[in-house]
């Protein structure tokens, strides 16, 4: 998890600029991202699919979802089967 959170955090500070304000953690919800909005997640959609060879849905790239929903639904992407169009728990 450590290193998937790493290279996550990594590229959230690429896509959006404005995080180095606020504390990155695994608790973080998409929407305490400043400026994040719909094309923010289409952003945040391919830099996952071209860094971990996941596709996640935009539907579960929402303001509620936390970086740890993230970083689970990479390390077991079984689970997006399972998730369907519904957020993971």
């Amino acid at each position: 998890m450590a290193d998937t959170l790493k290279k996550l955090k990594e590229g959230f500070e690429d896509l959006f600029p404005e995080v180095d304000n606020i504390a990155v953690t695994l608790e973080t919800r998409l929407g305490d991202i400043p400026d994040f909005d719909s094309m923010a997640a289409v952003n945040l959609q391919t830099f996952i699919a071209e860094n971990f060879n996941v596709a996640i849905p935009l539907d579960l790239l929402g303001e509620d979802t936390t970086l740890k929903e993230i970083v689970d639904l990479i390390e077991n992407p079984g689970k997006l089967a399972a998730a369907g169009t519904q957020r993971p728990k």
